[in-house]
């Protein structure tokens, strides 16, 4: 759906009441479960998420809101996606996610989130005109979703998905594209637009008045400020930059300030000066829209008797409700002023004065963050209405913009261009569901997608080390939580970061460890780094400045749920099995029919066909069999089995305590994957109870023989009659291979290829292994949950590798790639990873359960 509305019309309102209305007070299961919020980059999501809360507490709704910013605390909305739930964030870290490669998420995390936000989500993308090459990502996605809608048949979404564009100048062209052109007329049709009759009186009358000025200097517009701010108004000044917002702000200063040098301090009839821009930590912008106290930056907040003068960068551009007297910007494209201005007398019965500074520039150099010819257009755009009268009202603005296109498209074309960037394909999505880590460390780079040039960040945190933390050039810490989280351009970074004490995590082991030179150089967007907190580069009022040396006091966070941060932990390292290690002891069949009954759950709730809440029961059930493998078992430590006696005895545990485990884990296989053991005793056992069995080599005995190789053997009748095995038995090709990829992929780990890793190539074993495990490991006897309940014996295996190998296998058929590429032609990549993300919660949620041991 396209929303057409001016700026301060109540859009966001509109958007985010109707969706509550419709989904959560009137229950309609057509609608989205959850709603997301996508704000443009640089932009502060911390007012909007404040207003959305208020307006769910005033409506008496159980509704949680989230803020999807990266860190550890970002990841709880998604234990619950049967709930109505809001989500904000930015487009970084939103289209990110979306393309399976979170910013500032773990690697593991990935699928759940791109599983999630491609079904039952209703995307409201808030001024689109801001988002650059983002936008037409987001109606590639749209398109995506929507043909695979129409295709029908196993491709189908299983839950709805939505998309709406909003925006005070939105240009139905920017959403343009091959996908997109058989349905957009559609949505321009129906396009929602304030009606002509309708606009008079109230904000469309609001009284704003333009004036150009030649000032450029920080200092000239600081004394363009000083001279034109009132007492007791709010001034709000724009500018194009944040290293320009640091000057005008320190000009401001000076310009205010009595005495010289460190004796110079604020005059009496100083205003409040605030500094705000994108690059400083969640933690000081949340203090910027509370209620009361240091919160200036909200709707209608206090203002101090001399007034407040708050500079800023595009941050206020979107997602800020507040109201200037005055306004002075420096010249900007277009759409953006007409958003600037959109924060000048935003109430009925307002007037304000809006001031543009700067002329248009000669080269993009000197037009940075944008580009010569979109200033320019907005400046021949300006004049235009210097000579209609100066007013840039809603309804002068709306005259305006009709005036011009009457008189000259060309200008309006230009003052609507849009950058298109690389677009995103069919093809792209496809390559993009593959999370398997490059033995290089290098991954595909999703940012060309999500936004332009050197406005692409890195997220920093800054800590502060104890004795325990470091040992030797690995260190380990804590998960880092959203609030600590500060953006900071990767150009910026590589340059600061040269000589400084940070750190980068290592997935193969979840360690961090030293930056070095060819880090730096390889460093991309989405990466987060920990900088020790002596080594400087913040400060508290003025955000990230690499010119500072002083300590950075560290974040302290308010704690979050145990599982929250077990579901983060248990995806950021190839190693790390947080989810094992929780308060009870559990046993690997309790544990399974505890998962399959939350997984039922989930199915029911969100209206699963029941033949694929049948295959994930099965999946859950089966999930953790390979735990049972002695290396599994051996991180167990023998002292804490004894303290619990008999039960401490068994081989066949998927859950112990905390402290119940040795560090490191899986000494002598570094990397071991239960999952993949799980998976290859799967395939094991089907082969042994009927080796000609269609998910294997079943129908293609003309294949086998041209190959040379005997006739798959009988069928085991005894081994069939174990209830578990009979329902693998009685799977066809399609859905044995879906239980199969669900079972490896449970942990985000195993999912597309079956290859070695570095972890591997650290092992000190003979024999070369995948996922730490190798050819002829064992996979003990061992009791599974079955449908009903009970729990029956599972025999000994033998596992093979052999499924990793390319080709047909004469023992298990198609390869492991080939099975799962088969699966995402099959399903699709967004329905695939959410029925992956499903089995993931449930899996998640089971772990929590508290109950006494249940050991079957």
């Amino acid at each position: 759906m396209l929303i057409r509305i001016p700026t301060g019309f109540g859009k966001t309102a509109g958007s985010v009441l109707a969706w509550l209305y419709r989904r959560v007070l009137r229950g309609e299961a057509a609608w989205p479960t959850r709603l997301v919020l996508v704000l443009p980059m640089r932009v502060l999501v911390e007012q909007a998420v404040g207003e959305i809360r208020r307006w769910i507490e005033t409506a008496g709704l159980d509704v949680e809101t989230h803020v999807l910013m990266g860190g550890v605390d970002a990841g709880a909305w998604a234990l619950e996606p049967e709930r109505p739930a809001v989500l904000v964030g930015t487009q970084d870290m939103l289209l990110s996610r979306a393309l399976n490669r979170g910013y500032a998420a773990s690697r593991g995390r990935w699928p759940i989130d791109f599983g999630l936000l491609h079904h039952d989500t209703l995307w409201v993308l808030d001024e689109v005109q801001l988002m650059g090459v983002g936008l037409p990502t987001t109606s590639q996605l749209a398109a995506f979703r929507r043909a695979d809608a129409q295709t029908g048949g196993e491709r189908r979404p299983l839950r709805p998905a939505m998309t709406w564009w909003m925006s005070a100048t939105l240009r139905p062209e920017w959403l343009d594209s091959p996908e997109t052109r058989t349905w957009l007329p559609e949505l321009v049709d129906s396009c929602v637009q304030i009606p002509q009759d309708k606009r008079a009186g109230g904000l469309w009358s609001a009284k704003k008045r333009l004036e150009r000025a030649s000032a450029a200097a920080p200092s000239e517009v600081a004394e363009l400020v000083r001279a034109r701010h009132e007492a007791g108004t709010l001034t709000l000044v724009i500018v194009n930059r944040v290293e320009r917002a640091l000057e005008v702000f320190d000009a401001l200063g000076a310009a205010w300030s009595e005495g010289k040098g460190k004796k110079a301090q604020l005059a009496g009839d100083a205003p409040d000066l605030r500094l705000v821009h994108s690059r400083f930590r969640a933690a000081e912008r949340a203090t910027w829209a509370a209620e009361g106290g240091q919160g200036f930056l909200r709707r209608k907040a206090p203002t101090p008797a001399a007034g407040r003068v708050i500079v800023a960068t595009q941050v206020v551009e979107a997602g800020v409700d507040i109201s200037a007297r005055l306004l002075v910007t420096d010249l900007a494209p277009w759409s953006s002023l007409v958003q600037r201005i959109g924060r000048l007398a935003r109430y009925v019965d307002e007037e304000g004065q809006a001031i543009v500074v700067g002329v248009a520039p000669e080269d993009d150099k000197a037009a940075a963050p944008y580009v010569a010819a979109d200033l320019i257009a907005a400046s021949e755009a300006l004049a235009r209405v210097g000579e209609r009268g100066g007013d840039v009202g809603p309804a002068a603005l709306e005259d305006s913009e009709a005036q011009i296109a009457t008189d000259d498209p060309d200008l309006l074309a230009r003052m609507f261009r849009q950058e298109r960037g690389q677009l995103l394909l069919r093809d792209d999505v496809e390559e993009l569901f593959d999370t398997t880590a490059d033995l290089s460390g290098v991954d595909i780079d999703v940012s060309p997608f999500i936004r332009e040039g050197e406005e692409r960040d890195v997220q920093v945190a800054w800590r502060v080390l104890d004795s325990e933390s470091s040992q030797g050039d690995e260190v380990r810490l804590q998960p880092l939580r959203r609030d600590e989280l500060c953006p900071v351009p990767v150009y910026r970074a590589r340059e600061w970061l040269k000589g400084k004490r940070a750190l980068l995590k290592r997935y193969e082991d979840g360690s961090w460890r030293p930056m070095g030179t060819e880090d730096l150089r390889r460093l991309v967007p989405g990466a987060t780094i920990v900088v020790l907190a002596d080594q400087g580069g913040y400060d508290l009022s003025r955000g990230f400045d690499p010119k500072s040396g002083a300590p950075v006091p560290p974040v302290q966070a308010p704690p979050i749920s145990e599982l929250a941060e077990a579901l983060e932990r248990s995806g950021e390292s190839a190693d790390d099995d947080a989810l094992s290690a929780m308060r009870v002891w559990k046993s690997i069949a309790t544990h399974g029919r505890e998962t399959a009954e939350q997984v039922r759950t989930l199915a029911g709730a969100l209206g699963l066909p029941d033949d694929l809440s049948r295959l994930l029961d099965l999946s859950a059930r089966w999930h953790d069999a390979g735990k049972a493998h002695e290396v599994f078992q051996r991180a167990i430590r023998d002292d804490a089995r004894a303290r619990i006696g008999g039960t401490g005895a068994r081989r066949d545990l998927a859950k112990a305590p905390e402290d119940a485990w040795a560090r490191p884990a899986y000494q002598g296989r570094p990397g071991f994957r239960h999952e993949l053991v799980s998976a290859l005793g799967l395939l094991e056992v089907l082969r042994r109870a009927d080796p000609a069995h269609p998910a294997l080599v079943g129908g293609y005995e003309d294949l086998l023989e041209a190959l040379g190789a005997p006739p798959p053997a009988a069928r085991s009748v005894e081994l069939i009659e174990h209830p578990i095995v009979a329902e693998l038995v009685a799977l066809d090709r399609e859905a044995f291979d879906l239980v199969l990829y669900l079972v490896a992929a449970h942990h985000g780990k195993v999912r597309c290829r079956l290859s070695s890793t570095p972890r591997d190539l650290e092992g000190r074993g003979v024999r070369p292994t995948i996922h730490g495990v190798a050819e002829g490991d064992v996979l003990p006897s061992l009791p599974l949950a079955t449908a009903d309940g009970a729990a029956y014996q599972l025999p000994e295996v033998e596992l093979s590798l052999e499924p990793a190998e390319l080709g047909f296998s004469e023992r298990y058929g198609p390869s492991w790639s080939e099975r799962v590429d088969g699966l995402r032609r099959r399903h699709g990549p967004f329905r695939l990873a959410f029925l992956e993300a499903l089995l993931r919660i449930a899996d998640v949620r089971a772990s929590r359960l508290t109950t006494e041991d249940q050991l079957l």
